[in-house]
């Protein structure tokens, strides 16, 4: 009875300040245009016109023939004929490859030269030039098609064939789930996305509910209130978490109907996020939503200013976006235990591997723990601040 009176003190006090704080943050036009009006109007944007964008680039370099210029070219004549026939190639007369090479002239030269018998061929391309480097692997596919069609010919006019000499058959299968390319891409987009919107889909309201609150000079009546500084913090924590929740939501909802709508854009996007991914992004995202939050609010209550706390929010934007990024780039981490045990680290793993479904359950709970006591051992620290007076009278 005594743990349900003092949870009672505690929670309808807390309950009390969120309803207040929820109440005049929708009053705030830039809490609700920018947490949750914005990500209906961007993410669609991002999550189809980016992707199509990119196919048709991609479609377009694939379908045009490259540019190339040769040295040595009587050495290719057969090759150059046929890739010329085909549609392969447009031979352009370059006095200075390479310059026309770096001048985007043409997308890669050749340079040809007899060497015991045959003939060497050196592929010249710019490794920054996305055009070069699509015209480095179609010019290469050329040139091995050609060498193989050349080598059937000769040995079929010796009677053999060409897999009699082959000492190696290699067959390649995939062992387990596969991801769909879209699917891929998605998760490389998406969690970079939904972590950047748990942080400013609440930001505002977090800077009012702290900083804000102490500029206006009205945090030292809000604290001569009877509820307990634990209840006031969880209230102002509620108000944001639900903010930053909401603004994440949109982000999944305004994905899902994107790929729904406009999915022939992308080919198979449409069936690449089922709404089971989706609201197993939102279950999993709410631990995390919940720390960011707890953060947030203990760097405003600290800061002596709103700029000053805008400042100090940087550090967590960055942290968060670094965790995301260190997910795409070291993927293999996310096999290892222990990154799940680490806040801020385990984000950008946890909502990866929930898009891409290599997530495990033991990895899921590991997170969801660190990261509620994390949040817990945060929001202390944010009632503790409550009660030092350099809070109060901002000295």
């Amino acid at each position: 009875m005594a743990v349900t009176r003092a949870l009672g003190r505690l929670l309808g006090p807390a309950w009390t300040v969120f309803l207040k704080e929820m109440t005049e943050a929708l009053r705030d036009r830039r809490t609700v245009a920018l947490g949750l009006a914005v990500p209906v109007v961007l993410m669609p944007a991002v999550t189809l016109g980016l992707p199509a964008l990119a196919v048709r680039e991609e479609a377009r370099l694939q379908a045009a023939p490259v540019r190339v210029a040769v040295r040595g070219a009587e050495h290719l004549a057969p090759f150059l004929q046929q890739a010329r026939a085909q549609g392969a190639l447009v031979v352009v007369a370059a006095p200075e490859p390479l310059g026309a090479l770096q001048a985007g002239r043409v997308d890669a030269v050749l340079e040809a030269s007899p060497v015991e018998g045959a003939v060497r061929v050196r592929v010249l391309y710019q490794g920054t030039s996305v055009a070069s480097v699509v015209a480095r692997q179609k010019v290469t596919e050329a040139l091995a098609r050609y060498s193989l069609e050349a080598m059937q010919a000769r040995l079929a006019a010796l009677g053999l064939a060409a897999e009699t000499l082959l000492p190696l058959h290699v067959e390649v299968e995939a062992v387990g789930p596969t991801v769909d390319t879209v699917r891929a891409a998605l998760a490389t987009v998406l969690p970079f996305f939904i972590a950047v919107w748990m942080v400013l889909g609440g930001q505002y309201a977090a800077l009012d509910l702290g900083a804000g609150e102490a500029e206006r000079g009205t945090l030292a009546a809000l604290l001569l209130t009877p509820p307990p500084r634990l209840a006031l913090v969880l209230g102002k924590f509620a108000t944001v978490l639900l903010l930053a929740v909401c603004s994440v939501a949109l982000v999944v909802g305004a994905v899902l109907a994107t790929l729904r709508v406009g999915g022939t854009a992308l080919g198979q996007a449409a069936t690449s996020l089922p709404p089971t991914v989706a609201l197993a992004l939102l279950a999993a995202g709410l631990p995390l939503a919940g720390f960011l939050t707890a953060v947030q609010l203990l760097l405003s209550l600290v800061a002596r200013s709103v700029r000053e706390a805008q400042l100090l929010f940087t550090p967590l934007y960055l942290a968060v976006a670094a965790a995301v990024i260190l997910a795409q780039l070291l993927p293999e981490w996310g096999r290892r235990t222990w990154v799940y045990a680490l806040p801020f680290l385990n984000s950008g793993y946890l909502l990866r591997g929930v898009v891409v479904g290599t997530v495990g359950g033991v990895d899921v709970g590991l997170a969801v723990v660190s990261l509620l006591l994390a949040t817990g051992l945060v929001l202390a620290g944010a009632a503790a601040v409550y009660r030092h007076e350099r809070v109060v009278w901002g000295s």
